[in-house]
């Protein structure tokens, strides 16, 4: 009966008044305490005394928990599990018990608890109860964590990464590596740490490497290794490998260690050259061509002057011979005297054609704002003459004002205004569109008719050089205009292009950038 007497004591129930003033002392102290839940348990582990910070961490306040058992702070799966039972056993044979683990605060959430029991006795040297001592570290070991995860992924960045990393201490002795080292430079790690850095480096750059080193940690800042320089490291077999390298300074041990990025750019230098290689041979070609064109010119001027002097005796010997004898000529060599005049005078045509085009090559453009709408206006007043006895349908829309050289836009829609108007002469009426439509990046202008067309199979040929997609006996013309009108397009940085269908007319475009480069 004794031993069960013993059992059911409170530290209310010990007799000894030294004890008493010495609980009564503990209480004002605990109240003192604000950060930490002191709190008293019986023999039976109900709680007889609750502090501030108590009531702070838990949200609990003493009357609604005073005389309830301690292991309503624990967690369900604890009690199940017998832990708070366990806990007093463990405070009983070793008199005190330090532990982690969650608690529950009233509303059912839960705190990460740094946790403290201790046995109370009485003078007797009979269990009085226990002391036990929360405080509340879940922002603490969030944030721990936080740097454990922070740590981890770090450290996975670090072997993961895409370039080689090199961590060198400040004697130059390498101290960490990851894993695309070991690819770039052959060596497996274990080889590497412990090693000075010149492992990596070819010997011909040691000596000028360590003053290197000593003058980086004389002013040690994140920058590029080598800049204008080309770096090279060395494999494992011996061989070089063309490198950038990136430093960066990180505080360890109370020195200074420099974390270097090392890139393999093989790939980059075998791209450069050859890059370097295509553009050797573009330019080459380049200046061959500009060469030829100049060439082609040059011989398509002098030509064209040659020929105007022989083509000129031609022509005024024709008419001599008409002059003179045609009336005693019979009537077949009086043809054949037309017909070499018309062809001299056709070649002459031609001539004159092909002069412009090679101009057209050769001349400096003039940029200035060029007013296409004024421009259509003045040519539809010169063709007035031309128009006689045919009845023709505008239709010009707004048209923009451009940037360009005048004298060779005034040529280009002479070419499509002349050739709409030719094109449509078999017709009873003459319909010809001229309008302008306005792009992002550009305007694109077009002259569209209802003449004969052409075939758009053949629209490719439409703007090459001497390519006509008619008789002669059908219409005139030398094949020359369509190429002086892509010439001159092309020069101003625009595009041209044509659309249309046998005997149902034909619309010819044009573009013109917005912005010159």
């Amino acid at each position: 009966m004794a031993n069960k007497r013993d059992e059911d004591k409170t530290i209310d129930d010990v007799q000894d008044p030294a004890q008493r003033a010495r609980d009564h002392y503990f209480r004002l102290m605990a109240e003192q305490v604000k950060d930490y839940a002191l709190i008293l348990l019986n023999a039976k582990g109900e709680i007889v005394s609750w502090n501030t910070g108590a009531e702070r961490i838990t949200r609990y306040l003493a009357h609604e928990i005073l005389g309830r058992h301690f292991s309503v702070l624990h967690p369900k799966e604890e009690i199940r599990s017998g832990a708070p039972q366990r806990e007093l056993s463990i405070a009983d044979t070793m008199g005190s018990l330090e532990l982690q683990g969650w608690r529950l605060r009233k509303d059912g959430s839960r705190f990460w608890a740094s946790i403290a029991l201790n046995e109370l006795r009485d003078p007797d040297g009979d269990r009085a109860g226990y002391v036990l001592i929360l405080h509340d570290n879940t922002e603490r070991r969030a944030s721990e964590e936080a740097m454990v995860k922070s740590r981890t992924m770090l450290e996975r960045l670090f072997e993961t990464a895409p370039d080689a990393i090199v961590v060198v201490d400040g004697g130059g002795v390498i101290r960490k590596v990851n894993q695309q080292a070991e690819v770039i430079f052959g060596y497996m790690r274990e080889e590497l740490v412990g090693q000075r850095i010149e492992i990596l480096i070819p010997k011909r750059f040691h000596k000028r490497h360590r003053q290197h080193l000593r003058n980086y940690f004389g002013d040690p800042r994140a920058r590029k290794m080598g800049i204008g320089l080309e770096l090279y490291g060395r494999h494992k077999n011996g061989s070089e490998i063309p490198v950038d390298i990136m430093l960066n300074p990180i505080e360890a041990q109370e020195s200074t260690w420099v974390f270097a990025v090392i890139r393999d750019i093989t790939l980059q230098k075998q791209g450069e050259a050859k890059i370097m290689e295509l553009n050797l041979a573009l330019r080459t070609q380049l200046e061959q061509l500009a060469a030829t064109n100049r060439e082609l010119e040059s011989f398509s001027y002098s030509v064209s002057h040659d020929l105007r002097a022989p083509l000129r005796h031609i022509i005024g010997f024709v008419d001599l011979l008409n002059a003179k004898a045609g009336t005693g000529l019979d009537e077949k060599s009086r043809h054949y005297l037309e017909v070499i005049g018309g062809a001299a005078k056709k070649m002459g045509l031609l001539i004159d054609d092909l002069l412009a085009f090679s101009r057209m090559g050769r001349s400096e453009m003039m940029r200035g704002w060029v007013d296409l709408g004024l421009l259509v206006r003045e040519i539809q007043a010169d063709l007035q003459g031309d128009l006689q006895g045919r009845e023709v349908q505008w239709d010009i829309g707004p048209l923009p004002v451009v940037l360009g050289d005048a004298a060779m836009l005034r040529q280009v829609l002479i070419n499509l205004i002349g050739n709409a108007v030719k094109f449509t002469r078999s017709r009873a009426t003459a319909t010809i569109a001229i309008g302008a439509v306005e792009r992002e990046n550009e305007q694109e202008i077009y002259v569209r008719d209802n003449g004969v067309g052409f075939d758009e199979a053949y629209a490719n040929k439409l703007f090459g050089l001497f390519q006509r997609l008619h008789a002669n006996e059908e219409f005139e013309g030398t094949g020359v205009g369509l190429a002086i009108v892509q010439r001159i397009v092309l020069r101003h940085g625009g595009r041209v292009w044509a659309e249309g269908g046998v005997g149902t007319g034909a619309c010819f475009w044009f573009s013109l950038p917005k912005k010159i480069e």
